[in-house]
Parts: structure tokens; sequence; C-alpha cells
């Protein structure tokens, strides 16, 4: 998959949130706006 664009659409993926529902961002299309902030290896212990 080549890299995303500035204006190119977000590809669906999904993500375990801290409540460890299951969620995808499609879920929230339309309705609220989403930030995704990722942090490598954080919480791993290495």
């Amino acid at each position: 998959m080549p890299p995303l664009q500035v204006g190119d659409p977000v590809p669906d993926v999904s993500f375990t949130g801290a409540d460890r529902k299951e969620y995808k961002l499609t879920d929230f299309k339309g309705k609220q706006n989403v930030v995704v902030a990722f942090y490598a290896r954080a919480f791993t212990g290495g």
C-alpha cells in the first residue's frame, strides 16, 4: 500500500480501545471526529 497523502481517505482500520472493545474507523464515520495516536512499543515493557 502506498503512503497516504494529505486529503487521501483513511483506510478502514480496527483497534482495541482501553475498554477492551473492538472499534473500526467506519463505526464513527459521519458521527464524530476521530484522532488516532499511535505510540510504538508503549506499555510493552521494552
